[in-house]
């Protein structure tokens, strides 16, 4: 008994089903229970909707609103592909050193292993962008801003 049950873990940790327990899949996030984040020096928020923390695990999606003035850092995300859809407003993203500017509208597509950037331009009323990582994780670094709004319970 005890060798069949020893036999069992190590096959089951060597088949990867020792894994953490998988969060429950919520169908429907309201943008009122989502995690909102202040970010980029108190000029913009994040709100993380749809991530691991919500059972998806292949992808997360959020929506970004920065002001004029605000800009998203170079940076890279070595395993995840960054989608961004415009809702509202325009911005100067820099992806492989090449400038291109984006406005409502637009869809912007950075494959992975991709340094990119973004400025919005003073004078911007206010820029508004979902947000999709396909490989999530990347979303995580927003909640090193100050929330805004605690997310309720599931």
């Amino acid at each position: 008994m005890l060798r069949t049950s020893l036999l069992t873990a190590l096959l089951c940790v060597s088949a990867g089903c020792a894994r953490a327990p998988v969060v429950p899949v919520r169908h429907v996030v309201g943008t009122a229970e989502a995690p909102t984040f202040r970010i980029s020096q108190g000029k913009g928020t994040a709100i993380l909707l749809v991530n691991e923390e919500t059972g998806a695990r292949a992808a997360s999606l959020g929506v970004l609103e920065l002001q004029g003035g605000a800009g998203v850092p170079e940076h890279i995300h070595e395993h995840s592909v960054e989608m961004l859809y415009v809702e509202e407003g325009g911005a100067e993203m820099t992806i492989e050193g090449q400038v291109l500017p984006v406005r409502a509208g637009d869809a912007v597509y950075i494959p992975a292993g991709t340094r990119h950037a973004a400025r919005i331009p003073e004078g911007t009323a206010r820029f508004r962008a979902v947000q999709v990582y396909v490989g999530p994780g990347p979303e995580q670094r927003f909640r090193q801003g100050e929330p805004v709004k605690p997310a309720s319970a599931p």
